[in-house]
């Protein structure tokens, strides 16, 4: 069998390639696919905030520690524990955290002073006001020892400064005096643990405990460890996010704070979106595998025919024969399974390295295992048929060196041409194949379909137009044409060739145009959704203060983002102008600059309130008997969500003059007057033929210390309030039940506000900065894609947005955009400024992103497998024209005795070799060009389609071209070399050999 491998050597050695290969292809389809698992669920966990990667457990009760230690994985970090109580210094102007957690002053930079080391010990920020040594007192720090209930003070024994955006705070907003927010709770004073056990608080029984400051809150913040998760472990993971869920429902003690559920669904999806198209690439890949190693078998066993009829001369018996007939393909088959199987994972670890993260493990798993030994079954397979056929011809038949011309039968071309006709229709109707579970991973199956069925056409028709050209042969051109069409119109190996080289040229144009294509896609759709180069998140704040980031760093813009639906961007229109990626094609040729004046419209002034009592003064009011009316005030109060209805006055008759107080946040400013309203409301008895009639009011005050201050709320211009109620004296308000209008807003902005939009507005309602969706948006203009909308929905004027909204939501994210190159300097001056970045979002980080999704990853597994598929398939028609032009070396060998000179046979040769390459690669080229243009738009690119932009599905003709041009140079150096090759090996001497 040795010296058959050997006599046999290169066929042999294409053999154990061909072989090795389909069992690279099997393995690697699914070792790419567990590290692309891997690599999904790592950059899903790296790439989000604190809270969609970790839980923080608190409880009022329990030890958080024990809670926490109840979850345990591999993959889990240790928790980091923790308590905080919110207690009100005795004045009640603010109230502070008082907190410690494991670390704490690790994760903190030291100005003044030293860490805590004792009970009672606090460090501060600078912004709190305390200095070291000071006495801070909080009102649920007292003594408790018997009738003595005396407030006890935290010695400050250092200050600190603290990055907001460190991971370590679990992305919670704490540090709001850092950030110069006048309201709500100060920094955090950072204790140690014996404080807690020298307050004395006792332990909570319900949640509610901790927000009085009767109980401290235990907590233990896990994270997971990206590093140490892989693919395998989605279903442990998703295990343990349901059991510390499950204990956040469990009562009114612990609470879970956590947005996991949210990274566990995006990386279901991506993982659902690639699983589909990974093994519809690779089935692919082994069926064209196993039709290179059917046919090189069938070669194989053709070489060794002569060898076979001695065998069956010499009287082997029928297993004996079977054994003989398979022993040189099993042994090469053998030898490539564990080549085969190690290159897979070779393979695999390289585009895990280049295309996916350089951490990802590729380990060999159950199917990886299980694939390569299918693959090479297929050569089994074939090897069994190639014995069967030496078993079973006759000994003169195994003995010719050219095989009988036998009529072929049209019924396999049939068959594909039908599968493939009735895919395509499928597919260009959205039939199964579109509508499959991988959610148009089915398109991956029309180049295999039409890369199959063209090879199949033009196998048929070269023999076809070869024999056209018979006549003309005879008397032109001379012997090299006539000898290479009449070899092209028999030859075995015409078929063969071209079956191999058009299915695999096929593949590999396909998977080049669907790269480039998507690559397109994925830049075009990162650029839109990105809006700028460069985005930086920073800490929620107000309009007005991220006018003043953005006003004092150069090349940036301030953006709210809403998500809607629809989405919502707010921003400076000139700033944003001046650093978004805007295309001129959005909107018809039209520069940004020349379109965002349309966003401003004419509104009245604001009607800021800021003092201690509000004053109105009224005109009328005289009421029925039975009937009682309320004049309320709506008040903005910064730091709240909702307005804020002060009961102005109940008008009573004889008394003109009413007042109220103020919230606390107005002390400071901030405040302002969004509506008047009055509420009529009749008894029971009343007569309702005489309603109550208007209220007109005059005159707005505010006191601040002892001093009134008239309010300019315009109340007798109509062009300031809607609806226009005002006018003479002041705003008129009716008191009736079916009277004029009983409430009023100043027209401090537009309803609907001027947007750029991305699509028809119809009548929906925006989020607006507090996501009430109170007010309606108009397209002031509108754009095929507008810069940082990712969805249908609008862009405002921030000013306007900031005027129509009550307050600011939680989902409002605020940002700082950089105009293109500029990314760096605008960094360094929000880190001046001391502006936590709690994200950075860039264009080339989306574009990866989309990359590894589901479908890009698959996609990356195509151009690399059809790439070497393709190379393997140019070999594979390389060697079998080689083969079988040898076994015509007597029939040159004759026509050079009788004279035939060397120059025509070698024509002859280069004519035959570079025509049948060259038709193969033209029916790949032109199948793989159809299958793009049919599959692409149909292909899933995304893991969510976009529905903005559009995506464009032009095939870009220079990697087409690249690739068609390469093949062709390939081929044409291939023929040239084969037949010099060949026409080397023709000698005259061989005519005296045996025919055997």
């Amino acid at each position: 069998m040795l010296r058959g491998l050997w006599r046999r050597r290169w066929l042999s050695l294409a053999l154990l390639v061909v072989a090795a290969v389909t069992v690279a292809s099997a393995s690697l389809g699914p070792l790419y696919a567990q590290a692309a698992r891997t690599a999904v669920l790592r950059n899903a966990l790296d790439g989000v905030p604190p809270d969609q990667r970790g839980w923080r457990v608190t409880t009022v009760h329990d030890d958080a520690a024990d809670l926490a230690r109840a979850v345990s994985a591999p993959y889990l970090r240790p928790p980091v524990l923790g308590a905080e109580l919110l207690s009100p210094d005795p004045r009640g102007d603010r109230t502070y955290p008082l907190m410690w957690q494991d670390g704490q002053c690790g994760h903190v930079t030291l100005i003044r002073g030293r860490c805590p080391r004792s009970a009672m010990e606090i460090m501060v920020t600078r912004a709190s006001g305390f200095r070291i040594g000071d006495g801070v007192k909080l009102t649920s720090i007292r003594t408790r020892a018997g009738t003595e209930n005396r407030l006890v003070p935290l010695r400050v024994v250092g200050v600190y400064r603290a990055d907001p955006g460190d991971d370590f705070w679990f992305g919670r907003n704490l540090f709001t005096q850092t950030a110069g927010v006048s309201e709500g709770n100060g920094d955090p004073l950072l204790t140690v643990p014996e404080t807690r056990a020298l307050s004395g608080l006792p332990p909570g029984q319900r949640t509610s405990d901790a927000a009085s400051g009767s109980a401290w809150t235990a907590y233990a913040i896990v994270y997971t460890d990206p590093a140490a998760l892989t693919g395998a472990d989605l279903d442990g993971l998703e295990a343990v996010h349901a059991r510390l869920a499950a204990m956040g429902r469990s009562g009114d003690v612990v609470t879970v704070f956590t947005r996991m559920a949210d990274t566990l669904d995006a990386v279901r999806r991506q993982i659902g979106s690639l699983s589909v198209p990974v093994t519809l690439v690779t089935l692919q890949l082994v069926a064209l595998g196993w039709l290179l190693l059917f046919l090189t078998v069938r070669d194989l066993a053709a070489a060794r025919a002569p060898e076979t009829a001695l065998a069956r001369l010499r009287g082997l018996g029928t297993a004996r024969m079977w054994a003989f007939g398979l022993s040189e393909p099993v042994a090469l088959l053998l030898a490539a399974l564990p080549i085969g199987l190690a290159a897979g994972w070779v393979v695999a670890a390289r585009m895990a390295a280049e295309f996916l993260r350089g951490d990802v493990p590729v380990t060999p798993d159950g199917p990886s295992l299980l694939y390569g030994p299918a693959a090479a079954a297929g050569g089994l397979l074939a090897a069994a048929a190639a014995a069967r056929g030496a078993v079973t011809r006759p000994v003169v038949e195994q003995w010719r060196r050219t095989p009988r011309a036998r009529r072929r039968t049209w019924i396999p071309e049939a068959v594909v041409i039908a599968v493939a006709a009735v895919g395509l229709v499928e597919l260009l109707a959205g039939g199964p194949l579109s509508g499959s579970p991988g959610g148009g991973a089915g398109a991956l199956l029309a180049p295999g379909l039409l890369a199959l069925a063209s090879a199949l056409l033009a196998r048929r028709l070269l023999p076809l137009a070869c024999a056209a050209l018979f006549r003309l042969t005879r008397s032109r051109g001379g012997i090299a044409p006539f000898l290479a069409v009449r070899q092209i119109a028999r030859g075995g190996a015409t078929g063969s060739t071209v079956i191999v080289l058009g299915p695999g040229l096929g593949l590999a144009v396909f998977a080049v145009a669907a790269w480039s294509v998507t690559s397109r896609n994925f830049a075009e759709v990162a650029r839109v959704h990105n809006g700028a180069e460069t985005v930086y998140v920073v800490r929620a704040t107000d309009a007005a203060a991220l006018r003043r980031i953005s006003d004092a760093i150069p090349d940036s813009a301030p953006v709210v983002r809403l998500p809607g639906p629809p989405v919502m961007l707010a921003t400076d229109p000139a700033r944003f102008a001046a650093v978004a990626l805007w295309r001129p094609s959005y909107a018809g040729g039209h520069a940004l600059e020349d379109l965002v004046p349309r966003l401003a419209a004419p509104v009245a002034p604001r009607v800021p309130l800021s003092g201690e009592r509000i004053r109105v003064r009224v005109l009328g009011g005289e009421l029925p008997a039975g009937w009682t009316a309320v004049l309320y005030a709506s008040v903005r109060v910064p730091g709240q969500a909702l307005l804020s209805e002060i009961p102005l006055a109940r008008p009573r008759p004889g008394r003109a003059t009413y007042e109220w107080g103020l919230p606390r946040a107005c002390r400071t400013g901030g405040c302002e007057l969004r509506g008047l309203r009055v509420e009529t409301t009749p008894a029971g008895t009343v007569d309702y033929e005489h309603q109550p009639g208007d209220l007109l009011v005059t005159g707005l005050d505010v006191r601040r210390g002892d001093r009134w201050t008239p309010v300019d709320a315009g109340l007798g211009d109509r062009a300031r309030w809607r609806p226009g109620v005002a006018g003479g004296p002041g705003l008129v308000l009716s008191m009736s039940l079916w009277g004029g209008p009983s409430a009023a807003v100043p027209a401090t902005y537009p309803d609907p506000l001027p947007a750029l939009a991305d699509g028809t507005p119809g009548n929906r309602k925006l989020p607006g900065l507090d996501d009430a969706h109170g007010v309606g948006y108009a397209a002031a203009v509108s754009a095929a894609a507008v810069p940082g909308l990712d969805a249908p929905g609008g862009l405002v004027d921030l000013e306007l947005a900031d005027r129509a909204a009550y307050g600011y939501s939680d989902k409002a994210e605020f940002q700082i955009w950089a105009a293109p190159g500029r990314a760096a300097p605008v960094l360094r001056g929000l880190r001046a400024a001391g502006v936590p970045v709690l994200a950075t979002r860039t264009v080339d980080g989306l574009r990866t992103g989309f990359a590894g999704q589901g479908p890009g990853l698959a996609l990356i597994l195509l151009v690399v497998a059809a790439g070497a598929a393709a190379v393997l398939a140019l070999g594979r028609a390389v060697l079998a024209l080689y083969v079988a032009a040898r076994r015509r070396t007597l029939e040159l060998a004759a026509l050079e005795a009788a004279g035939a000179r060397t120059g025509p046979l070698r024509r002859a040769l280069l004519i035959e070799q570079a025509v049948t390459l060259t038709w193969a690669s033209l029916a790949g080229v032109l199948a793989g060009v159809l299958a793009a243009r049919v599959a692409l738009p149909r292909m899933p690119e995304f893991t969510e389609p976009p529905s903005t932009p559009a995506l464009v599905y032009t095939i870009t003709p220079g990697p087409v071209v690249l690739v068609g041009a390469a093949a062709l140079v390939a081929c044409l150096v291939a023929a040239a070399v084969t037949a010099e090759l060949l026409l080397r090996g023709v000698r005259v001497e061989r005519l005296r050999e045996a025919p055997a």
